[in-house]
Formats: structure tokens, C-alpha cells, sequence
């Protein structure tokens, strides 16, 4: 049920779970941990729909390559950005969470099998449409995988009978952290302020920031600060290693048989590069999707290639003649990018309207990002030609050497992912395999933030299953009592 912020009682031990961040994974979390008959308290920084006030907090500086603007890139109110969020959903592979040979900083803490147990459930709490499994292609390092690609869930709509009528579930809205107390290892208190200045403290057996892949940053190191480190005493990595998938349109192809890649049948395909074209190329892992071109558009890139390629103008015109059918593709993609220390999350000098400062994003692709994209097509361009399928031409700024990043377009995702890393060791990162701050028993992380690396799947369902294992692990700890 929903409370007033001015109902928010310091006083009260009921709270077994205080969730801060009414998101993907904050939702998730409540849902699921209230359903059990545990008691939650999920704080939402934002209103129950869009509001200048909420979102002026995500007004930020970014330095480094192009970017969209912070406070365009997502949504701060009640269901946080699956509000607009497009429903497009796969698991990560198993081999994105060990350690590539190209960059030994993506292996994870946990393998595959931790998140797996809990896709199901994730999948059931999203609305995914099953997927066929992924099939490799012979003789092209190269495999078809799928997308969940129905309708897009609007988890405060799903679930907006449970944030009304529960009777474990407490929500308030406009509650936006301000400060964390800590004392011998554990916090004792989160402090809360709402839009006319009026503060409130929160006690909890156990406190969750799910505040998204930036403000889960950006709190920390704010709350840190105010605690003088003792909150997170080694914040070296705090804010850093953060990531993003990006974005761009990367080239044409013509397919003189489009059944080789399914796009016969289908007017969208999806690729990525088997485990071992990664090892061999020394890349990371990259989505290419090829979306069917029209008839009219496909004869423009068959006399285009007629024009560039004489000795095979005859034999292209031949297969017309003969009724062959061949399909014009246009090629995008959405590549991981390497978790580097330097890309990171800071506090800026200015403060946003709750006195908070507002995050300074340092984002910088890597020499090891361009490779991932140009490789990846190169990949699917030997493929075509060694085995005359077809002829793929790179984007220029693709074909450009050294790569040069687009400027302008899509860019990026828009997936935050880092700044709060898992990892074995407190040296590595900010959250062990159980997402919990490596100094605090009772403060934990949920949300992409916590990704080691990316993959180049969307992050939702990846960040909705490690949400259920954590609302696991919480339960069996509040069942021990500890």
C-alpha cells in the first residue's frame, strides 16, 4: 500500500527490507520479497508518473565520446525507465560472464548457472515471449540467436494491485535518499528527502539501492563522502568500470541467398560470433542485426555492385534472369564495451535541487571496441564472400582506419551498466557475489550497476534475474536471523 512521505517512521523495527528505487529491479524485488510475507519498504525518489522535478536529478556532464544527454537517457518515476523501455530481452551467454582473452576484466565473480535458476521467473515477471534456441551457422564463426521481442511491460502497471492493496508492501513516493548512517559494519539508518525539504529517517534489517546504473553510483559516492569512507572505506573502483552497448548502423549487404542467414522467411535476423570466434579475434561480444530491404532498394545495391565488381555484374544479372530471389540487408549492431577503470562516474562541482551533486560521466570507447565492431563484420563479410553468399560493404566511418565513431545517430542503448562492480575482492570492486557492499553487512546493490561486463544483450532481464537471486538470498538471511 502507498504511504505519505510524512508517515515514514524512524522509530518503526518492522522493516525487514527498506528498497531504494522503484525501477526493474527495485520492483522485482519488492514484489517478490512481500509475496513471501517479508516486510518492505520500497522508496521511490520520483512521482507515480513523469515530472520535471524528479527528472531535473538526472541533469548531468559528460566528457569523452559522444553521448545522449544524461537527463534524456532514462526515467526517474514510479517503474523507472520500463516506462519506455522497448520489451527487447535475451540472456547473456554463458561465456560473457568468464574472462575473454582480449580483455581479462569481464569475468564475473559467478558463472551462468547462478542466474539461470531464475530466468524463468524473470521471464514470467516480463512478459518475455519464448525464444528458439540460438543455432550455430556452419563454417562461419558466427551463430543465429533471438530476441524476446514482445510487448514491453510496465512493471507499476503489472503489479499496481500488489503496491496498492499489499499489506507487507509499503511504497512511498517523492522519499529520495539523502544520506546513509553507518556504525560497526552495519547501516543504521537511510535519510530520505522529498521536494518541499522535509527529511525522514528510515530503519531497516537490511537496506537495497536499486537507483539505476548511474545514481547507484553517484549515491554511493555521495553518501560515502558524507561518512568519510565509512561507508565504503576502499572506493577505488567505486563509479568506475562503467559501461554502455554502442549503437550504430554499420554497413549493407547483399545476399545472393538469403536462406544461408534465414532472411527468406524472416524480415529481421540477429548474429553474434561464436565463443571461439571471440577467442581467435580477439574480441568482445557483439549483436549484428540485418533487417530485410525492400525490392526496390535491393536492385539499387545489386547495380551498385554490378558497378564496383564487372566479373560478377553477369552473373548477378543471370540469377535475376532465373528467377533468383537475393535480399538487400541493412546491418546494425550493438557491441560490448570493454569494462575499463578510466570510464567512470563522478560527482560534480553543481547540485541538483536536493542538494545532491550531479553525476559527471567520463565515457571513452577503446581501440578494443572499435576492433569488437569492425571484426564482427569482417566475420560476417568473409563469410559471405569465401563462400559466395553475398558481399557486404562496412559503413565509411567503419571502413575508415583507425575507426572513427560516429558522432551523431543512435550512439548508445542507452544501458548504464557498472560503477558498482561484482567482484571476488573489496580491491576488485564495490559488491561481492552476493551483491552486498564488501563493509556494510546489510547494504546491498541491485540493478546493472553491479555487472562485471556486458555482453551485448539488453541488460533488463540479466538485471531482473540477479534482483530474484538477491531477494533469495535476503530471505534465507531473514529466515536465519541474521
Amino acid at each position: 500500500m502507498y504511504i505519505a512521505f510524512e508517515d515514514l517512521n524512524e522509530d518503526s523495527d518492522a522493516v525487514d527490507v527498506c528498497i531504494i528505487g522503484g525501477g526493474a529491479a527495485g520492483i522485482a524485488m519488492a514484489v517478490t520479497l512481500a509475496r513471501q510475507g517479508r516486510q518492505v519498504l520500497l522508496c521511490e525518489g520520483g512521482d507515480a508518473d513523469y515530472s520535471e522535478r524528479s527528472q531535473d536529478s538526472y541533469r548531468g556532464e559528460v566528457v569523452g565520446d559522444a553521448y545522449i544527454p544524461l537527463y534524456g537517457a532514462r526515467l526517474r518515476h514510479l517503474g523507472g525507465s520500463t516506462n519506455h523501455w522497448g520489451g527487447v530481452c535475451r540472456p547473456l551467454d554463458r561465456y560473457d560472464f568468464t574472462q575473454k582473452p582480449a580483455a581479462v576484466e569481464t569475468g564475473w565473480p559467478i558463472g551462468h548457472d547462478a542466474l539461470a535458476p531464475y530466468y524463468r521467473a524473470a521471464a514470467s515477471m516480463l512478459d518475455l515471449t519464448p525464444t528458439p534456441s540460438d543455432q550455430p551457422i556452419p563454417g562461419a564463426g558466427l551463430k543465429r540467436i533471438y530476441f524476446s521481442l514482445g510487448n514491453p511491460t510496465r512493471l507499476k502497471d503489472k503489479y499496481a494491485t500488489t503496491l496498492n492493496d499489499s499489506i507487507t508492501l509499503e511504497c512511498c513516493l517523492t522519499a529520495n535518499l539523502v544520506a546513509l548512517e553507518t556504525q560497526g559494519g552495519r547501516v543504521t539508518s537511510a535519510s530520505f528527502k522529498n521536494y518541499q525539504g522535509d527529511y525522514r529517517k528510515v530503519r531497516a534489517r537490511y537496506f537495497v539501492l536499486a537507483c539505476g546504473g548511474i545514481d547507484n553510483s553517484r549515491l554511493l559516492l555521495w553518501c560515502n563522502q558524507q561518512t568519510q569512507g565509512q561507508l565504503i572505506p576502499n572506493d577505488a573502483t567505486l563509479g568506475r568500470y562503467w559501461m554502455e552497448h554502442p549503437h550504430a548502423t554499420v554497413g549493407k549487404a547483399l545476399l545472393f541467398n538469403p536462406a544461408a542467414l534465414g532472411l527468406d522467411d524472416d524480415y529481421n535476423v540477429f548474429l553474434s560470433p561464436t565463443a571461439q570466434s571471440i577467442a581467435s579475434r580477439q574480441i568482445l561480444n557483439c549483436g549484428l542485426r540485418l533487417h530485410r530491404m525492400n525490392a526496390e532498394v535491393t536492385q539499387e545495391l545489386v547495380d551498385e555492385l554490378a558497378q564496383l565488381a564487372p566479373a560478377l555484374a553477369g552473373q548477378l544479372y543471370t540469377w535475376q534472369a532465373q528467377g533468383q530471389v537475393m535480399h538487400g540487408a541493412m546491418l546494425r549492431a550493438s557491441w560490448e564495451q570493454e569494462p575499463r577503470y578510466e570510464n567512470r562516474i563522478e560527482l560534480s562541482e553543481e547540485l541538483d535541487d536536493l542538494g545532491i551533486p550531479r553525476s559527471r560521466l567520463v565515457w571513452r570507447q577503446s581501440e578494443l571496441d572499435r576492433h569488437t565492431i569492425r571484426e564482427s563484420m569482417l566475420l560476417l563479410g568473409e563469410y559471405l564472400r569465401d563462400n559466395d553468399l553475398g558481399r557486404l560493404q562496412l559503413a565509411d566511418w567503419l571502413a575508415d582506419t583507425p575507426v572513427k565513431l560516429p558522432t551523431e545517430g543512435e550512439l548508445a542503448g542507452r544501458h548504464h551498466m557498472g560503477g558498482t562492480r561484482m567482484s571476488l575482492t573489496a580491491e576488485e570492486g564495490i559488491v561481492d557475489s552476493d551483491c552486498r557492499l564488501f563493509a556494510q553487512e546489510n547494504v546491498y546493490v541491485a540493478g546493472s550497476s553491479v555487472f562485471a561486463s556486458a555482453g551485448h544483450a539488453n541488460p533488463t532481464l540479466t538485471l531482473v534475474q540477479l534482483a530474484l537471486r538477491l531477494s533469495d538470498h535476503l530471505a534465507s538471511r531473514l529466515t536465519q536471523g541474521v
